[in-house]
């Protein structure tokens, strides 16, 4: 009976730990990544846009997807050169 009490209660609690793992690692992919780190990161974009355009309908609003999509358009176009004052707002 008190093997039975020990195995059942240290059964538990490898139960409960491996559920708070997961959770900590599910609550950091949460937090998503801005598009300038996505473009400091291109490895990480490479591998987020595959997983993005294998499974558009589930990903196709989630964060990530939208700013690896954003880094990798604005490293293909460049980065944008502001204009001249005088360019910017001209005078009529």
């Amino acid at each position: 009976m008190k093997l039975i009490n020990i195995l059942l209660i240290s059964s538990l609690l490898c139960v409960m730990t491996g559920c708070s793992k997961i959770s900590n690692h599910h609550s950091q992919q949460n937090q998503g990544h801005d598009v300038a780190w996505f473009k400091q990161h291109q490895k990480i974009l490479m591998q987020t846009l595959t997983q993005c355009s294998n499974n558009p309908a589930k990903y196709r609003n989630h964060s990530e997807c939208i700013n690896a999509q954003q880094a990798a358009n604005d490293i293909v176009a460049g980065d944008p050169v502001p204009l001249p004052a005088d360019m910017a707002h001209p005078k009529e």
